[in-house]
């Protein structure tokens, strides 16, 4: 063992704990329970797998598998709006899941045992790599082993990269974790001491980075925090583009992230795609205080950890101003770009999920919070403490969603409030409601159908499943997705009288007469803690499905246990956000 790893000791056992606890972890939340069928590749991570799928198991990429809303046709074939990258990091461990589900029998279809197994191993592999990484950062920059050890652990079980590796282990984030931490390394060494392999390994990774998620070639310009001062930045890049080793690292880079651009051709016959046209960005209003404060994902809701590392920042700025005032830049561009984004929460997940993959840089800030205070037991055993706190309710957080007692979209303070801390089964799938964002469009929709019930007395529901419905016996127009805002308000006769009640959604063929779609939910938002109030609902839900003129569209409640409460408002207005992306 080198001297240097001895150093480093405290780091290293935080690795290895990380690891052990990361399977213990995922024994507990995946693999040993039975209530959910075991599936690492579902949602956005089933895109993600599918150039696999595609290419090995049906061997035929010109016709991508993956989730119907995320596929685009072309005149060559079908493609999926999700980039290879991840595909090509997960490809050396579906070869081994392949040769083991050959030799032992299992169904080569890519999504039994063996597959699952190694995505799961994989994710644990790539989020370890990413550790090792930032540690020798942190090390590079001078961060003692006590503070490196310690921050390594709390990133790892105190926020939600946690998730990301063992209950979401097929979607991208852990993936750009790793390689942005591994960049990260190689460019402020590379700054440090202008060694071309730095250099030449930046840019390989870059090309990786930008494959896996090319927003987040946003990462370069974090390059910036390694500078003393300005003029140390303007020689640095004056030298850079006279040196020929930059060209050829650029070249290989691009190589990287024209392999997307090889398989388009192959499946479409065309270099580029804009697969994100259905989607798109608000630049003149970026919900920047919702998306770090919200409770519908905010990130330091769901990550109180990473608001006590940016304090971290503080001391950056007494160390060396250059570096933090573009460590702050970085930081505002960084939540501007995601904040504008259509769906700034970013969906079913936990917490704002894009920006796991920036955690090796927001260690980097927290680690800076914490060795400021080594010399000082007594404040850093008490911050310590502190930041174990944030570390449990980070723990309760993942637990929770996984066991379906934490919303994954659409949370709120009111839900949120109910199930603060609680673990118990009585909390399990409690929560209802629906609150989804307002589609992506350049243009304000108007209301295109709506209907309300005029009530001369409350509605009551006592001993009734059925009774009230909104329906539009013809909706009269194409579309693959619209908006129901739905209006509510219903006073129980006694204490959670309507907690089983649903709020149902039907589309019926106006031909055939058969279902098209069918969703529900919950009426009450949490569960009642008071009687017998009145309370009015406003929830909004997004369907995406093939809605033509004369189809049949029905919002109803349903009653599901006969109980006793009364309705004395109900309406419905329908916005039609139909996309085109073929």
């Amino acid at each position: 063992m080198s001297v240097a790893t001895l150093k480093y000791k405290y780091s290293n056992y935080s690795i290895l704990v990380s690891g052990v606890l990361a399977i213990i972890i995922s024994w507990y939340f995946k693999w040993s329970y039975t209530e959910y069928p075991l599936n690492f590749m579902g949602g956005d991570a089933k895109d993600y797998y599918s150039g696999l799928v595609s290419t090995f198991i049906t061997h035929d990429l010109t016709n991508q598998s993956g989730n119907d809303w995320f596929l685009l046709k072309t005149n060559g074939g079908t493609i999926n709006v999700h980039p290879i990258g991840v595909s090509i990091l997960l490809l050396p461990f579906f070869a081994l899941a392949s040769l083991f589900a050959a030799l032992f029998h299992f169904p080569l279809d890519g999504y039994s045992f063996p597959f699952q197994f190694s995505v799961a191993f994989a994710a644990l592999f790539y989020a370890l790599a990413g550790l090792v990484y930032l540690k020798k950062s942190l090390r590079l920059h001078t961060i003692s082993d006590k503070t490196t050890g310690l921050v390594i652990l709390l990133l790892f079980l105190g926020t939600n990269l946690l998730h990301y590796t063992v209950s979401e282990a097929g979607m991208s984030h852990v993936y750009s974790f790793s390689l942005i931490s591994v960049f990260l390394y190689h460019s402020a060494k590379f700054v440090m001491y202008r060694q071309n392999r730095n250099l030449l390994f930046s840019f390989l990774i870059m090309g990786l980075i930008v494959l896996v998620r090319p927003n987040n070639i946003l990462i370069l310009l974090s390059i910036f925090m390694w500078f003393k001062n300005s003029e140390e930045c303007k020689s640095f890049f004056k030298d850079l583009f006279k040196n020929k080793a930059f060209y050829k690292a650029l070249t290989f880079s691009a190589f990287i992230v024209l392999l997307q651009s090889m398989v388009w051709f192959i499946q479409s016959k065309s270099l580029f795609h804009n697969t994100y046209v259905a989607d798109g960005f608000y630049w003149l209003d970026p919900q920047v205080l919702k998306m770090l404060f919200g409770f519908d994902g905010g990130f330091f809701i769901y990550t109180p950890l990473c608001l006590l590392f940016l304090a971290g920042l503080v001391f950056m700025y007494k160390e060396n101003r250059f570096s933090f005032f573009a460590a702050v830049l970085f930081l505002a561009g960084l939540f501007y770009f995601f904040a504008s984004y259509w769906a700034y929460t970013y969906f079913d997940g936990l917490g704002i999920r894009v920006l796991v993959d920036y955690y090796a840089l927001l260690s980097f800030f927290g680690a800076k919070f914490f060795e400021h205070f080594l010399g000082r037991m007594m404040v850093y055993n008490s911050l310590m403490m502190f930041a174990g706190i944030l570390l449990v309710i980070n723990l309760v957080y993942s637990y929770q969603a996984n066991r379906g007692i934490l919303l994954r979209a659409g949370m709120t303070y009111t839900k949120w409030k109910y199930i603060f801390l609680k673990t118990g089964t009585e909390y399990i799938d409690v929560l209802g409601g629906s609150n989804e964002l307002k589609p992506y469009s350049p243009k304000k929709q108007e209301v295109i159908l709506e209907r309300e019930i005029k009530f001369e007395k409350p509605f009551d529901y006592s001993r009734q499943d059925y009774g009230l419905a909104l329906a539009f016996d013809s909706v009269g127009f194409h579309s693959n997705r619209i908006q129901i805002k739905i209006d509510c308000s219903r006073k129980e006769l006694f204490l959670n009288a309507s907690k089983d009640a649903m709020l149902c959604v039907a589309l019926e063929d106006g031909k055939t007469h058969e279902g098209k779609f069918y969703t529900q939910f919950r009426l009450n938002e949490a569960p009642a803690t008071e009687c017998c109030q009145t309370k009015a609902y406003h929830y909004t839900s997004n369907i995406s499905a093939d809605f033509k003129p004369e189809d049949k569209l029905s919002v109803f409640l349903w009653n599901t246990k006969k109980q006793a409460f009364l309705i004395d408002k109900f309406s419905v207005q329908v916005y039609n956000y139909s996309f085109k992306i073929n």
